[in-house]
């Protein structure tokens, strides 16, 4: 590998990076903005995206940008679940 393709491999992964962290920081935002004018418009509390680990399998809940949904979260649970033991973090309060 030459010294040219060495400085293009960086220039790649940099612009990737910065990209990646462009579109995360953008959703984030773009939440942050819908919580804040459901709260201040309607008074409505909830969250935009919460893990609900009531009843048989854990459900993750969207409420975002006028769609109210949940889809099975059971292999995201398990992630978290292995995330916490694994770092030994405390689990959240139910």
């Amino acid at each position: 590998m030459g010294k040219r393709d060495g400085r293009k491999a960086r220039k790649t992964f940099w612009f990737s990076l910065g990209m990646g962290l462009f579109v995360f920081l953008t959703a984030a935002g773009l939440l942050a903005v819908d919580y804040q004018g459901r709260r201040l418009s309607f008074g409505d509390d909830t969250p935009s995206v919460c893990l609900d680990r009531q009843g048989e399998s854990p459900r993750l809940r969207v409420k975002a940008f006028g769609v109210e949904d949940s889809w099975d979260a059971t292999g995201l649970d398990q992630a978290l679940q292995f995330l916490y033991d694994f770092g030994c973090l405390p689990r959240p309060s139910p």
